[in-house]
């Protein structure tokens, strides 16, 4: 079906661009480094490491949530719903954020494929591939 090749193209934009916002992540400016130090710390800001080990292991997770999406397993479904939420949770309370111009576009484009594909998820004859 050309859904299926739709949505399969979706996880492999999503998974290419998280590569990206990683590598992206680490040949930051030094301005931009300099600043984020000076920004406003959020709730999760005392336990930093707690913070740390949380968002790694989210990334991970997410990693193999979209491995379990491409091959339409069933519980990779709920699991990518719960990866999103729980990622905005974490993002608001890690507190003030600074991007390039480059990481800045990578984040909204992958906020784009995140909700094309829970609107496929949810809302399409996809949905029947996950029972």
């Amino acid at each position: 079906m050309e859904i299926e090749k739709i949505f399969k193209n979706l996880i492999l934009a999503d998974f290419i661009v998280i590569i990206l916002m990683v590598i992206s992540s680490m040949y930051q400016p030094s301005e931009i480094s300099n600043l984020y130090e000076n920004l406003n710390d959020g709730l999760l800001s005392n336990f930093e490491n707690f913070s740390r080990i949380v968002s790694i292991s989210l990334f991970f997770l997410y990693l193999f949530t979209l491995n379990l999406l491409y091959r339409f397993i069933s519980y990779g479904k709920p699991l990518y719903l719960f990866l999103v939420v729980a990622g905005i949770v974490l993002n608001y309370f890690s507190g003030s954020v600074i991007y390039t111009a480059f990481s800045g576009m990578l984040d909204q484009i992958g906020g784009l494929i995140s909700g094309a594909i829970l609107i496929l998820l949810y809302f399409s004859p996809i949905k029947d591939n996950f029972k």
